[in-house]
């Protein structure tokens, strides 16, 4: 039996230390995503020889190779096969480690 006198209050409410209001949540997860960003890095032609090598050797003999590249302020690693080159657009058609095709 539950006394009468006795305050109600909010009863079971989830805690929030950090980011209690969503537009502050979205203001924060702004500030974090552009303090994680990264200069785009200069490659020099060596560097650039050696990547194209890779590539080549991806594409004759069907290896997978891990390839990192910049998007967007971001470096990105990701196993690929290289399918198609295209030194015409400067673009190769790779396919992922489940085989989806990507350009």
């Amino acid at each position: 039996m539950k006394n009468a006198n006795m305050q109600k209050g909010r009863g079971m409410v989830k805690w929030q230390p950090f980011a209690s209001m969503p537009e502050q949540f979205v203001c924060i997860k702004e500030m974090i995503q552009e303090q994680t960003k990264v200069p785009r890095p200069i490659l020099t032609q060596d560097a650039k020889e050696r990547i194209e090598n890779k590539l080549l050797i991806s594409y004759l003999g069907e290896e997978e190779v891990l390839l990192t590249y910049y998007k967007n302020g971001y470096l990105y690693k990701n196993y690929i096969t290289v399918a198609d080159i295209n030194p015409l657009n400067k673009t190769i058609t790779c396919t992922d480690a489940f085989r989806n095709q990507r350009m």
